[in-house]
């Protein structure tokens, strides 16, 4: 078989020339010929392997990123236990991309084809050719049958490039064959909202796609009819061969059939456009562009038919007087008469036109944002809210849930501090600070800041940064930071209750962190690797490290004990010292995708993730974050967009990712929106009802700030229900404003947990709430609030205050605590003293039937900056009071009893035993009530100074007998 051998000496030896060294044999045959003669010396068979091994070679070089990339998906999604929608997804877009490739395919080369087998030629002798056809025809007869093949490759190429990019419509095409309903049609065409939200988009992007397919292939047949002398350019002018007419006048024929369709889905897209006052169709569109498009429609049929009826005559002008007709009608139909009725008959008269469709854009606008407040369908309950001025000091007392949960400690202030005082090791990061509410203490249900210690290795110093630092020693965070919102040390610092590495709880607290590393989180952006022969970094200890020991107990990561997915892995990270580092072996899992919002972000793509994911402790003692995701569209007919973005939003989903071993939960909240039931469709093992959650998960979830957000911005202006109000926008609100900061600069207020008595409820919950001015006012109109605790979870509540009734606003009481002399003057002597005065944000906490407001003071020293809160400032009315805590201030302010003093003994006479007695009883209780005065225990406070009334009661009476 030596015949048969590949001659690789072949390759490189020229006649007359030595051959390379290591191609040297000891008998060579052939000493003559070049490179031509000895390949073509060389067998077929041979060079086909040949050329079928590089052929795979460079294919596999060349896909070599991209199967370590799919590899490597598959086993994430494996790991997280979601491959059925890693293959739904994946068999999709192949699906589409074999699709629509052989469609292009089919219509692009078909009549490239056709255009070839059915081109008569036109011999004519080289004198009467012009330039052009003189270089034509050169050019044919050099390119001969390559020409063919070009035109077949060319195809063949785009077929796939056009395959790739309709690929990426997996998702408008998995909605349009399994959508929900919305059970609820539009105004002016009748169709259910779920075919603008889930049918329209893939039927834009398919009548796009045609007519552009059409486009390109009429001009490429028309280049190929032209290259082989069927449209010849002669002295007497244009000439096309009756075959060609016929083939070019059925693809215009088509291209306007595509074009009328579009024109009927323009005319649908009317419903959500801002052509008019508010967002849809309005006067001008339903009398004017509505009929325009109708007209085009006809015209474009019409047109049609023209180049159809067009095979059988001759020339063109029957079928371009039609072209002409469809622009002229776009101009006048489309263009002039729309302006026409937009300026004299709209106009004069807006209000009047414009009255139906400003009543559909209020309906719809609600229903997208839920934000109705009237009708069978209302999600906001209105209620009215007395701002009553009778409050005194009993009330706050019997209200001592809500005074010992009113936030005085900012979640940005508090992140510093614990920067300052729990980080600890300069790997370690605080990123934010999360308002959440636990049951402590023998059931006081008590409003918490919670924030994780996460890793940050960016934060090592530059030359501890090594790749077995980086990827193999540190790997998680380690534990959480815990303290009340209202409590504070004498020097002015939160109260720590869990604290330190390991986790230190408050003794009697109720809560306990068993598991307490963070190896996934929101700072966790690049992979590692556990269970490796490198020591892995547990938490710091004194000087030293205490190491993992004896190795991660979880199930996250991926196990990579064979060389396949080493190999994969290291082209994945473009990493080589993954491969060849000893300290990885078959025990070893990686871990990647560790950021939790793009851990839940690979899975549900089509989900939008709230900007604050918070951190739970749950009754096993361990962590696991939260994160509100949203579905949102912006083909909602009718509504009107927030911020130019979506016009419809649901918080549909909870999603819970465990901080340990990444295991990831979708929950669906919202069972009845048509779009979480869409997905839910598309991939049924996605989504776990929320009655699976956990109860002790379900205790933590909260209404989400940025929703609330957006909902109040809508609610502002949405909240008028009369559409003549609506129009003339007599009642619009503005967010309430605050001096806030170091600069003391007014800004709007910002959305707020507190944990209240909500007017006419039994008991306390956690809301998050807003207060709203009227437009250019500065008293309070209104505010509204969000349950967050089930069974009343996503209610929301607005209060609206007595007609006549003037509530201060918030910008008022900061106006009251600037006109406070003793307040100022405390805080210029604080600015001169080197420090900087920190106003903190401005609170409204409605009590009973009335409101107070509360703002702590914080005093920034230079270094170290350390916010420290030193004065709480309340308002009630138009009365102020600044005092060191908030239950000296609300004592002040509605005077309440200052704390009794002891009686001194009286040198004369001496008390008997009795009377010493009781006064060591007095002083006793006098410090007990002012330790549960300090802890926030109001009603241990009111106990404790009974029985001292009591006690000093029956000395009155022992002093009296003993009186000479």
């Amino acid at each position: 078989m030596e015949e048969n051998r590949f001659p690789w000496e072949s390759l490189f030896r020229r006649s007359g020339r030595e051959e390379l060294p290591f191609l040297s044999r000891k008998e060579v045959r052939d000493e003559g010929g070049g490179f031509r003669e000895r390949w073509g010396r060389i067998s077929p068979r041979t060079k086909w392997i040949a050329g079928i091994l590089i052929l795979v070679l460079v294919v596999l070089l060349l896909s070599a990123s991209w199967l370590s990339t799919f590899y490597t998906d598959y086993l994430w999604y494996r790991e997280v236990g979601y491959t059925s929608v890693f293959w739904k997804r994946l068999v999709t877009q192949i699906w589409l991309f074999f699709t629509f490739a052989a469609l292009f395919f089919a219509v692009f080369y078909g009549n490239v084809y056709l255009a070839r087998r059915i081109t008569p030629r036109y011999e004519r002798p080289l004198s009467e050719l012009s330039p052009v056809e003189e270089s034509v025809l050169r050019f044919r007869e050099s390119a001969g049958r390559w020409l063919d093949r070009g035109l077949l490759i060319g195809s063949a190429v785009i077929s796939f490039f056009v395959g790739w990019g309709s690929a990426a419509q997996w998702e408008n095409v998995l909605k349009f064959f399994n959508h929900a309903s919305f059970g609820k049609a539009d105004p002016v065409f009748g169709k259910d909202l779920g075919f603008y939200v889930f049918e329209f988009p893939l039927l834009r992007y398919f009548s796009g796609w045609l007519f552009t397919v059409l486009f390109f292939t009429a001009l490429a047949a028309v280049a190929v009819h032209f290259l082989y002398g069927a449209i010849n350019f002669g002295a007497k002018g244009r000439r096309f061969a009756p075959h060609v007419k016929a083939h070019l006048s059925v693809l215009a024929g088509l291209l306007l059939l595509v074009q009328a369709w579009r024109f009927r889905l323009d005319m649908l897209s009317l419903l959500h456009s801002h052509n008019g006052p508010v967002a849809g169709a309005t006067y001008t569109d339903l009398h004017a562009r509505i009929p325009a498009y109708w007209i085009l429609i006809a015209t474009c049929l019409v047109c049609a038919t023209l180049f159809l009826l067009n095979i059988r005559y001759r020339g063109w002008r029957l079928p371009l007087a039609g072209v002409v007709g469809i622009v002229i009608v776009s101009l006048l139909a489309g263009s002039l008469y729309p302006f026409i009725v937009q300026t004299y008959v709209v106009k004069p008269k807006e209000l009047a036109r414009e009255s139906e469709y400003i009543g559909y854009n209020i309906e719809f606008t609600q229903d997208a944002f839920r934000i109705q407040d009237e009708g069978e369908g209302a999600t906001v309950e209105r209620r009215l809210f007395p701002a009553s001025a009778d409050l005194d000091y009993q009330d706050i007392l019997a209200n001592e849930a809500t005074v010992s949960n009113i936030r005085i400690w900012d979640p940005r202030l508090v992140q510093q501090v614990y920067n300052q005082r729990q980080e600890l090791r300069q790997e370690y990061d605080f990123g934010d600070v999360d308002v959440e509410r636990y049951t402590v203490f023998d059931g006081k249900y008590t409003q918490m800041l919670v924030s994780g210690r996460e890793l940050d290795v960016n934060q090592l110093r530059e030359d501890a940064r090594s790749w077995q630092n980086v990827h193999l020693s540190y790997t998680h965070g380690y534990g959480v930071v815990m303290s009340p919102t209202n409590r504070i040390t004498e020097e002015g610092d939160p109260v720590l209750l869990v604290r330190d590495i390991p986790p230190v709880s408050e003794e009697g607290m109720g809560v306990e962190i068993t598991r307490p590393e963070i190896y996934y989180g929101e700072k966790a952006h690049d992979y590692v690797v556990v269970r490796t022969g490198a020591p892995e970094i547990d938490y710091p200890l004194g000087n030293t490290n205490k190491y993992v020991e004896p190795y991660y107990e979880g199930m996250g990561g991926i196990p990579v004990s064979g060389f396949l997915r080493r190999l994969a892995f290291t082209i994945r990270n473009r990493d080589i010292s993954f491969l060849f580092s000893g300290y990885i072996h078959r025990d070893s899992r990686l871990m990647f995708r560790r950021d939790i919002k793009e851990r839940a972000l690979e899975v549900a793509p089509f989900l939008r993730l709230d900007g604050d994911p918070y951190l739970v402790v749950t009754e096993e003692g361990r962590l696991a974050w939260i994160i509100d995701a949203y579905t949102t569209t912006d083909l909602y007919p009718y509504s009107e967009p927030y911020n130019g973005d979506f016009n419809y939003i649901r918080n549909s989903v909870k999603v819970v990712i465990d901080a340990y071993d990444g295991r990831l939960t979708y929950y669906l909240a919202d069972p009845e929106d048509p779009i979480a039931l869409t997905y839910g469709r598309i991939f049924p093992h996605l989504f776990t009802p929320m009655e699976e959650m956990p109860e002790d998960l379900k205790r933590h979830v909260r209404y989400p700030e940025d929703l609330f957000s957006i909902q109040m911005e809508m609610f502002r202006t949405y909240h008028i229900n009369d559409v003549s109000a609506f129009y003339q926008k007599e009642d619009v609100w503005d967010v309430s404003t605050e001096t806030y900061g170091a600069g003391a600069e007014p800004q709007p207020v910002t959305p707020y947990y507190v944990i209240l008595k909500i007017p006419g409820e039994e008991r306390e919950e956690m809301v998050i709430m807003l207060p709203f001015n009227p437009r250019g006012k500065s008293n309070m109109v209104d505010w509204v609030a969000a349950r967050c605790d089930f069974p009343n979870y996503g209610r929301l509540l607005n209060f609206s205050f007595p007609a006549g009734k003037l509530v201060n606003g918030t910008q008022q009481f900061e106006s009251l605590v600037d006109q406070k002399t003793e307040i100022s003057e405390q805080i210029t002597l604080w600015n001169q003293a080197g420090s900087r005065v920190i106003r903190g944000n401005t609170l409204v906490i409605p009590i009973e039937e009335s409101l107070i407001y509360v703002e702590p003071l914080y005093l920034l020293a230079t270094n170290p900056a350390i916010p420290q809160l030193k004065r709480v400032i309340v308002g009630f009315g138009d009365k102020v009071e600044m005092k060191p805590t908030l239950q000296e201030a609300l004592r002040a302010l509605f005077g309440g009893e200052a704390a009794p003093q002891p009686p001194q003994p009286q040198p004369q006479p001496q008390p008997g035993g009795d009377l010493a007695a009781l006064v060591a009883e007095a002083n006793r209780l006098y410090d007990e009530a002012q330790a549960a005065l300090r802890s926030g225990d109001w009603a241990g406070y009111g106990e404790k100074m009974e029985q001292l009334n009591k006690v000093l009661d029956r000395m009155a009476e022992l002093a009296g007998t003993a009186a000479p």
